[in-house]
């Protein structure tokens, strides 16, 4: 019998045990109240900041405070506040309750209420009434008709409140969770320990709320606490772990039935039946199977199974657990000297990236959508992992993971704080309630303690590793994923050390060696030619020599990019709520908007998503090219791009957004992440017309390719084809994933613009891979009568345009008269107001570019764009250094003749890496008036910004830019080749002849 009980927060279907069952067959009864009526209520006036608190296992719960709303129980079970379903968080329904919004100024710290009522029949009276939450944060009291049933004060992890006592029968009884959010963060940081009253507590994010199901679940006083699926090196085997536990006073003894079926079709593989004898409080039963029919779950075949449980008791005692999992096996193995990853006895090297676990909206969890999204998008790159990083994951991420197909790896978050017996303590619970919720998941393989600490292990921290070991042995489980910096070991670590502390699966030793996991978090703004200067010399391949340990590339290259921010806001308007952050990307979208508009670029990006997916494939082609050099040198086991998803305050490296959108044209990150295909590597990509560039050929291969094969390489331009030659090669094939195939093959640039050069692996006519790579020439043409002076006493100017190889005058830095010359260039060392400092006087040289001249402020745009300010020749606002590493930054520049013979309509990519590039002076100008040539994306912030303006003087024109091309010039290589074609068209722009031009 099914019965709807209309109640005063809506309709809640209660399943009663006289003939309807949730699992089909009456062992339970659960009632999900997590998507029935809520309301959420501040308390803004309770108080919270000085009260003791209070860890499991510390406490009796009648002993504990009884903390009622400040409204009273009755106006609060009113309905009192906001009409809500959960999950949910006070930030998603209240930010800004204080009239503010920017930033995180619109937090609420504080108590909130999250208030619900429900009806249990007289039928399920005797049984166990539990509430299971699955996730709350921060602290969790929860109340029954006014009694208080349950405290948890472990952020994100699973605990259960026993409503037995509290419950009345056929009657509304009042749920309401007094939840207090005490202080938190919004970015990546998860060291630093946070004050409540006389209490520090682990960091974790500033969120509030009921962030997960909550489920009524009714059973015997008899039942199936938890069932663990062990994994084995036989992939096709499996143990039940299973743990019963009796409340009742009296040992019982009974049978359970075990079967193993396909989750999506209920097909039974196997059965089995255990008596149990003499069970009193609690007993583990193991139990192992091997089931030859099985399919085994990777990624690629993402086969899931449901072992289910059933207890049937000799007193009448019934209940059921199923438990989903997958046949498969994850492991770290020795072949040939070279430790490796192996999934299902196959070599696997990992390609992740590290989600912080923001989410949109409300912060901190997915809709089942966006969990969807999120693995789906991480397939769409390529990507064969994702990593929950300083925080803990997700149940329905996981869902989606196990159900299509993504490995991951985890952390508890905040466990890095330490040093505090209160601290340390609920940082082992937490990471312990973690271990014990995914430990039969198939997508996860590995865990993690501690982001990046700077300390060897504690005593505490050996004993955690041991009991997580303890709970889950299937697994690898590592101290720390590190940086290895300050007192660690610089060089590189490779010996036997104390941050290396790991144990693998199904070892109970404690290894400090054999997993080398190191970071390089700050990323370099784009691609470089020097990142690959052949196959001995490459950017990530440092450890190539080093195979005896797990290479583990833990965090690379965070360049930050722009949200999707196109996509965001035509989400948004589709309805909802703004959140805690909608409004900042709408605010972005309009600046970005305006300033395409306004500024002639919306030809060469006729759309924002046109503009933000071009600058996020500056981030894409970096992780794309660093994954390809790890994959070449077949020794590396994992590499993590850092990061995963971008939100609102800071974390803008992602490659995708908060809503999962892939932030650049997801082939580009997919092309390095195929399973075969022939790495094209330049030493150089770009260089001078004329230049030969050099080329070798590697083979990513995680197909088993092998044999002998001919290699078609070809180059071609504009004109046509510039080399085609085919070359005998071998393939090695089995675990050599990667390997050389061809080196040293020179490419003539012999016109200006881009080639292209190709190669194709073929045998007996059939093309087994194929591959392909992007070359620029760019060309210095000779100009003659070229008209320039240099007014910089510094002689930095003089240099810089020496090395472009552009003659001028420099008779006047050293003497007030006027130049001769059409076109005069100043530095960022040469004081503005050359005649006098006060700028009500007047100044012969704006005087002198009136008159049809040009002046070129290369450098020191701050100084010089307050004095034209102050003398009303230009609307300059200030300038500001753009950020770096996970804000980021980048240029878009248009066609214009500045950027003849290079291209425009573009974002300074691979082709502008001299002055891209994350070590170069990044000044950009909030420029409001003249024209604007080459614009600057900054962080998270509303406002695009100038880095080369022309403004028009009279018969004369200003240019003023802020490129760091001097530094680019000093640094040389052939790709500086940009920055004196720049300077040659800066000089010729007001002494070229029209034949020159």
């Amino acid at each position: 019998m099914k019965k709807l009980l209309k109640i005063g927060f809506g309709t809640i279907l209660i399943f009663l045990l006289s003939g309807s069952m949730l699992y089909g067959q009456g062992y339970d009864v659960v009632t999900h109240l997590t998507k029935q009526t809520w309301h959420l209520w501040l308390d803004e006036t309770a108080e919270w900041e000085n009260d003791s608190l209070y860890l499991p296992n510390t406490f009796q719960l009648e002993d504990l405070p009884v903390n009622a709303p400040t409204c009273g129980w009755d106006e609060l079970a009113k309905g009192k506040g906001k009409s809500i379903t959960l999950p949910a968080t006070v930030e998603e329904h209240y930010w800004g309750w204080n009239g503010s919004r920017f930033g995180v100024t619109g937090d609420y710290v504080g108590v909130s209420w999250f208030v619900t009522r429900f009806k249990v029949p007289e039928t399920q009276k005797g049984k166990r009434l539990v509430l299971d939450f699955e996730s709350v944060r921060m602290r969790a009291e929860v109340y029954v008709n006014g009694k208080l049933t349950g405290y948890n004060l472990i952020n994100n992890t699973p605990f259960e409140a026993d409503i037995t006592e509290a419950v009345h029968f056929e009657k509304e009884n009042i749920l309401a969770v007094r939840v207090t959010d005490p202080n938190g963060n919004f970015a990546w940081r998860d060291w630093d320990k946070y004050q409540w009253g006389n209490f520090e507590t682990p960091p974790s994010h500033g969120f509030g709320g009921i962030t997960s199901h909550v489920k009524l679940r009714v059973t015997d006083q008899t039942f199936i606490e938890d069932v663990f699926i062990k994994n084995h090196p036989d992939p096709k085997q499996v143990t039940a772990e299973i743990n019963l536990q009796n409340l009742s006073s009296t040992a019982t003894g009974g049978t359970l039935s075990l079967e193993i079926r396909e989750w999506k079709t209920g097909q039974l593989l196997t059965s089995r039946k255990l008596k149990v004898d003499n069970l009193k409080d609690e007993k583990r039963v193991s139990e192992k199977f091997k089931v030859s029919q099985a399919k085994l779950w990777s990624p690629d075949t993402p086969h899931l199974y449901t072992m289910q449980v059933k207890w049937e008791g000799n007193d009448g005692t019934k209940h059921q657990f199923d438990r989903r999992f997958g046949f498969r096996w994850f492991d770290v193995v020795e072949k040939n000297g070279d430790k490796q990853f192996e999934l299902n006895g196959k070599r696997i090297v990992l390609r992740t990236a590290i989600s912080w676990g923001f989410w949109p909206v409300n912060g901190m969890y997915p809709t089942p959508e966006l969990a969807r999204k999120q693995v789906e998008t991480a397939k769409q790159l390529g990507l064969n992992m994702l990593s929950f990083h300083r925080c803990i994951g997700q149940t329905p991420v996981f869902d989606m993971a196990d159900e299509l197909g993504l490995l991951y790896y985890e952390e508890p978050g905040g466990y890095k704080a330490a040093g505090n017996p209160f601290v340390e303590q609920w940082n082992t619970e937490k990471m312990l309630r973690m271990v014990k919720r995914d430990r039969s998941r198939p997508s996860l393989v590995m865990y993690n303690m501690i982001n990046e600490v700077y300390r060897d292990p504690l005593p505490v921290n050996v004993e955690d590793i041991q009991k997580a070991h303890k709970l889950d042995e299937t697994r690898l489980i590592t101290f720390s994923s590190n940086l290895f910096t300050r007192k660690f070991y610089e060089p590189l670590p490779l010996d036997s050390i104390p941050p290396k502390l790991h144990m693998t699966p199904y070892s109970h030793k404690v290894q400090y060696f054999g997993m080398l996991d190191k970071h390089n978090a700050g990323g370099p703004g784009v691609y470089a030619d020097n990142f690959y200067n052949g196959p001995d010399q490459m950017r990530r391949g440092e450890l190539n020599n080093h195979p005896q340990e797990i290479i583990y590339w833990g965090e690379d290259g965070a360049i930050g990019t722009p949200h999707r921010l196109e996509l965001i806001k035509k989400e948004l308007e589709k309805g909802g709520q703004l959140g805690w952050d909608g409004d900042a990307y709408i605010r972005q979208y309009e600046a970005f908007d305006n300033f395409l508009k306004q500024n002639g670029f919306d030809k060469a990006f006729p759309t924002v998503d046109s503009l933000t997916k071009a600058l996020g494939a500056v981030a894409h082609y970096y992780q794309g090219r660093m994954i390809e050099n790890i994959r070449i040198g077949n020794v590396s086991d994992g590499y993590v791009v850092n990061g995963w998803e971008g939100e609102k305050i800071e974390n803008h490296s992602g490659i995708v957004d908060i809503y999962r959108n892939p932030k650049a044209d997801p082939s580009i990150l997919a092309y390095y992440n195929q399973p075969l295909y022939v790495a094209v590597k330049l030493r150089d990509k770009v260089g001078e017309v004329g230049d030969t560039l050099t080329a070798d050929f590697h083979i990513i291969n995680e197909q088993h390719l092998k044999g002998s094969f001919d290699l078609l390489v070809q180059a071609t331009d504009e004109k046509g084809t510039v080399l085609e030659k085919t070359f005998k090669v071998k393939v090695t094939g089995g675990d050599r994933y990667g390997e050389l195939l061809l080196s040293g093959i020179n490419i003539p640039l012999r016109q200006e613009g881009y080639a292209t050069l190709t190669a194709k692996l073929i045998r007996n006519g059939k093309t087994f891979a194929t591959g392909k790579e992007k070359l620029l020439g760019v060309a210095l043409p000779a100009i003659s009568q070229l008209k320039v002076a240099v007014k910089d006493t510094a002689g930095t100017v003089q240099q810089m345009l020496q090395t472009a190889g552009i003659a001028f005058n420099d008779t006047y830095s050293e003497k007030k008269s006027l130049p001769e010359e059409t076109v005069l260039f100043v530095g960022k060392d040469m004081q503005p107001g050359f005649f006098n400092t006060n700028f009500r006087m007047n100044d012969p040289y704006l005087d002198w570019v009136s008159q049809g001249n040009t002046l070129i402020i290369s450098g020191g745009t701050e100084n010089w764009g307050s004095y034209l300010m102050l003398k009303e020749a230009a609307d300059f606002r200030g300038s500001r250094k753009m950020w770096r590493d996970w804000f980021g930054g980048n240029y878009i520049v248009k066609e214009h003749p500045l950027f003849e013979g290079l291209p425009v309509n573009t974002v300074f990519n691979w082709e502008y890496q001299t002055l891209a590039l994350y070590q170069r002076d990044r000044t950009v100008m909030r420029m409001h008036s003249g024209e604007c040539v080459v614009g600057a994306y900054a962080d998270n912030k509303a406002e695009f910004y100038s880095a080369l303006s022309v403004i028009p003087f009279g018969k004369g024109q200003i240019i003023v830019s802020s490129l760091d091309l001097e530094g680019a010039l000093k640094e040389g290589g052939k790709a500086a080749v940009v920055a004196k074609r720049i300077l040659l068209n800066m000089a010729r722009t007001g002494t070229a002849t029209k034949q020159d031009i």
